[in-house]
């Protein structure tokens, strides 16, 4: 065998061994819209709303940006969390402008959704007001002259 052509199948080789790796460190990246388990580390399905290996569960959190509790942040543990101005509330608002159970949020099926409890001002999702809405992270809710982000882990 000469020396070009040993020469010619060694870098042959190495540049199909190159593209099998490349294409392996691809397949192994998440798809988009799926996301990681932050407990097991696996991918899940986007349709998941646990972690179908582990049972681990993002937790929801409401961040305070406006308002009597600006710059806190409150988990969202319970099935229904309800936010008003008097005790029995699950977050009781010291807001004026907020009626005594203004806004509901759900817990149903790994989803979240917000509600007005028949308040007078109503509640505004993204600056535009609505009846109830499904929560995505990021989202911002006003009730009176209080703003929250709802966030996911």
């Amino acid at each position: 065998m000469s020396t070009p052509l040993l020469i010619g199948i060694i870098v042959g080789g190495v540049l199909v061994l190159v593209l099998l790796l490349v294409l392996l460190a691809r397949s192994n990246k998440p798809k988009a819209g799926a996301r990681t388990c932050l407990q097991c580390k696996k991918v899940m399905l986007p349709a998941w709303h646990k972690c179908m290996f582990c049972g681990w569960e993002p937790k929801a959190r409401l961040e305070f940006i406006l308002g009597p509790l600006a710059g806190q942040t409150v988990r969202l543990t319970e099935d229904m969390t309800t936010l008003g101005s008097v005790a029995g509330n699950t977050i009781v608002l010291a807001d004026p402008a907020v009626s005594k159970r203004h806004v509901g949020i759900r817990k149903a099926e790994g989803q979240y959704e917000v509600a007005d409890l028949g308040s007078t001002n109503g509640i505004y999702v993204n600056g535009h007001k609505v009846p109830k809405k499904s929560l995505e992270p990021g989202d911002i809710v006003r009730v009176g002259n209080t703003e929250m982000v709802f966030r996911r882990e």
